[in-house]
């Protein structure tokens, strides 16, 4: 009896991380980040965008989309695959959500307090630097919510996942080798481009590597537990700096 309620316990562990990894519930997920983000930062016209959605905006655009259609397009698919998935294997796929949720609230907290401990020592010892930014509109925390949902789909998804995937498929490099490359070529895009454009922070060392190393562990996250969590996982430690 004992062994039979340890293999269904075991079981049932084993279909939450494979359940939670898949991207048609990940995309699912993120629905309330990208509707604060559409909310609070598009339909106000806020000037403010994050520079991942810039990116995007401009190879749609030549094709006469938005990134916003686009995003829509790709929640109402992602929800009928999950229903559908539903219906036929008898998970509770949305179920898991508030626990995709709290799970990445956790690694939020360990990125928020871990990276700068991680970024100390491989910066030789600099002074702890921490990220608190008054918060003057409710705008800024929607943009630090949507930051989460733009970056993960560029710098994580496109870069990571198809760049692994391309280098694999094209150059015929094995997948450690594929994955590494996108894992090192992502992370320092990722801090760069914190200090481009008229916005950009003066370029710093140390915060250059910080952002580097934040990126790096992001990617770990997708890489282990899927888009969905690491968007969330993003999204919720820029609310925890904004806040």
């Amino acid at each position: 009896m004992a062994r039979a309620r340890k293999a269904r316990s075991k079981e049932s562990e084993l279909g939450y991380f494979s359940e939670t990894r898949s991207l048609p519930l990940s995309i699912v997920s993120i629905l309330p980040l990208i509707l604060l983000y559409h909310v609070g930062i598009v339909q106000r016209n806020y000037q403010v965008r994050n520079m991942a959605e810039v990116w995007l905006a401009g190879p749609l655009g030549l094709a006469g989309l938005h990134v916003a259609q686009v995003v829509n397009v790709a929640v109402i698919i992602a929800l009928i695959v999950v229903l559908w998935r539903s219906d036929h294997t008898g998970m509770p796929s949305l179920l898991l959500m508030p626990v995709m949720v709290a799970e990445a609230g956790l690694y939020a907290l360990v990125l928020h307090r871990g990276s700068v401990v991680l970024a100390q020592a491989v910066y030789d010892g600099a002074r702890q630097m921490f990220f608190a930014v008054n918060l003057k509109s409710p705008a800024e925390l929607f943009l630090a919510l949507g930051a989460g949902v733009y970056e993960e789909l560029v710098f994580r998804l496109l870069m990571v996942g198809g760049g692994s995937l391309l280098l694999q498929k094209v150059c015929r490099w094995s997948p450690a080798l594929s994955v590494g490359v996108c894992l090192a070529a992502s992370s320092l895009l990722f801090s760069a481009v914190h200090h481009m454009g008229p916005l950009g922070e003066p370029f710093d060392g140390y915060v250059f590597t910080f952002r580097a190393i934040c990126g790096l562990l992001l990617a770990v996250v997708y890489l282990t537990r899927g888009f969905g969590v690491a968007v969330w996982t993003h999204s919720l430690y820029n609310a925890l700096v904004i806040l």
